[in-house]
C-alpha cells in the first residue's frame, strides 16, 4: 500500500472496462479512465509477468477514485486461501494469486485476486518515458500494489489497545474501505509472508507470543523486523535478512511489515522512491523474497540475479529504449561489437530506472555499460536493437 491512511471516505464507482495482458487480468472501475491508464496496467502486468512462472491468471480489480483530500496514491486489499491443495505450508494464509499457481487450478472463480483503489487526484504520469519531479509514475505505483497482492502482504495487527495479532484484522480497521472478495483478514492465522519475518533478535515474529495479546502487540511494534529466507531471500541480499518497515515503537496498519525498510532503495517494495522516480522491475530482493514463499521464476536471468545481485535490462531486445534498473547508476555507455561507443549518457536524475533513447541505432548486437561515480561496473550485458 502506497502513502496509506484509512481515515477516508471512497466514492461510488461505476464499471467501465476490463483489459487483459498475457497473464494479468484487470477490471477496472471509475467514473472516468485517463488516457494512457488502461495501457500502463498492462504494462505493469506485463512486466510482472516476465519475471514470475503464471499459470492461472492473476485478477486484479482497480477502483478508481478521485479526491484530493484523500492522504493516499493507493492501497491494496488481498485475497487469500489456507490449507488449500498443495499448499506447502498448513495453517497460512497465501494470497490467492500465489495459491492459484500452487494448486494448478483457480481456488477463487468469480472472486478476484486483489482489489486496488486508486486515487486519481494525485498526479500521475501515465507513459512509459520520465515523469516530472512532481508526478508519480503510475506504471510503478501499479507494480507496487500487484506487488501487495502476489504475497507482500502481512497479517500482523495491533489495535488501539495495543493487542497484537497475526490473523485478526476487524472489517472496523479498513472502514469504509471493504474487499469485494470474503475478507480473510479474521482466518486467525498469519500470511504466508508473516512466516519469514524475524526480529533483530533473530526470533520469529509468528510464535514470539502468543495471539491477541499485548506481548504480541509489543513484539511486532518494537526493534527492527526483518525477512530472513535462507533459500532465496537472504541470498538476494548478500546472504543477509532484507530489513522490513515497521519496529519503531509504533504501528501503521498497510504500511508496517509489508513493505521494504525505505532505506532499501532500487526497490518497488521500498517507501525509498517517490514523485519523479521510476521503478518498473522487481528488484533481485523481492524477487527473493516471492520465490522464498512459493513463486517460481521465469528466465536464467532471473536465477542470476538472486545470486550475483546483478542489475538489468528492460526490454531486451529494445526497440526505441531501454531501461537500466539499479541503484547508484552515475553513467550508461553502449558499446558496438567493434567497441565503439555509439551512446554515452550521464544519469543526472539519479534515477534508479535510468532510460536511454535507442531509437537511432541501427539494429544490431551491443553491450551496455552502467557505471557509479568511482567507475565502479554495475553491469557489463549484452544487448539486442531490434526496430
Amino acid at each position: 500500500m502506497k502513502k496509506l491512511l484509512l481515515s477516508l471516505f471512497i466514492i461510488s464507482v461505476i464499471h467501465i472496462t476490463a483489459q487483459t495482458s498475457s497473464t494479468f487480468s484487470f477490471n477496472v472501475n471509475g467514473s472516468s479512465v485517463p488516457a494512457g491508464l488502461v495501457s500502463a496496467l498492462n504494462s505493469a502486468g506485463d512486466r510482472w509477468g516476465n519475471y514470475l512462472i503464471i499459470t492461472e491468471p492473476v485478477k486484479v480489480n482497480i477502483f478508481l477514485v478521485n479526491n484530493s483530500q484523500y492522504p493516499f496514491s493507493a492501497i491494496t486489499l488481498a485475497n487469500g486461501r489456507k490449507n488449500f491443495t498443495n499448499a506447502p505450508f498448513s495453517n497460512f494464509i497465501y494470497p490467492t494469486a500465489l495459491a492459484n499457481q500452487l494448486a494448478g487450478t483457480e481456488l477463487n472463480p468469480g472472486e478476484y485476486d486483489m482489489d486496488i483503489y486508486v486515487n486519481l487526484a494525485t498526479p500521475m504520469y501515465y507513459g512509459t518515458g520520465m515523469p516530472s519531479g512532481s508526478q508519480d509514475d503510475f506504471i510503478t505505483l501499479i507494480m507496487h500494489e500487484i506487488g501487495h497482492g502476489l504475497g507482500f502482504y502481512s497479517a500482523g495487527y495491533v489495535n488501539s489497545g495495543n493487542i497484537g495479532s497475526f490473523g485478526n484484522i476487524p472489517a472496523s480497521a479498513l472502514f469504509p474501505i471493504t474487499a469485494s472478495f470474503p475478507w480473510h483478514g479474521q482466518d486467525s492465522v498469519p500470511s504466508i509472508y508473516d512466516k519469514f519475518i524475524i526480529k533483530k533478535s533473530q526470533n520469529h515474529l509468528v510464535g514470539l507470543a502468543p495471539n491477541n495479546t499485548t506481548i504480541l502487540g509489543d513484539s511486532i511494534k518494537y526493534t527492527s523486523n526483518y525477512f530472513d529466507g535462507p533459500n532465496f531471500a537472504n541470498p538476494s541480499n548478500g546472504g543477509q535478512p532484507i530489513k522490513l518497515s515497521g519496529g519503531t515503537g509504533t504501528f501503521t496498519l498497510g504500511v508496517d511489515l509489508l513493505h521494504l525498510h525505505s532505506s532499501v532503495c532500487g526497490s518497488i517494495m521500498s517507501y525509498c522512491w517517490g514523485a519523479g522516480d521510476t521503478i518498473r522491475r522487481p528488484a533481485y530482493r523481492e524477487l527473493g523474497i516471492l520465490k522464498e514463499i512459493g513463486w517460481n521464476t521465469t528466465a536464467n536471468r532471473i536465477e542470476e540475479s538472486l545470486t550475483n545481485n546483478s542489475d538489468d535490462l528492460y526490454p531486451n531486445p529494445a526497440q526505441n529504449f531501454v531501461e537500466v534498473s539499479g541503484s547508484n547508476i552515475h553513467s550508461v555507455v553502449i558499446y558496438d561489437m567493434q567497441g565503439r561507443a555509439v551512446i554515452q549518457e550521464v544519469n543526472y536524475r539519479k534515477s534508479n530506472n535510468f532510460k536511454i533513447n535507442t531509437e537511432n541505432i541501427p539494429n544490431g548486437i551491443y553491450f551496455i555499460a552502467a557505471e557509479t561515480e568511482n567507475n565502479k561496473k554495475l553491469i557489463t550485458k549484452k544487448l539486442v536493437i531490434l526496430h
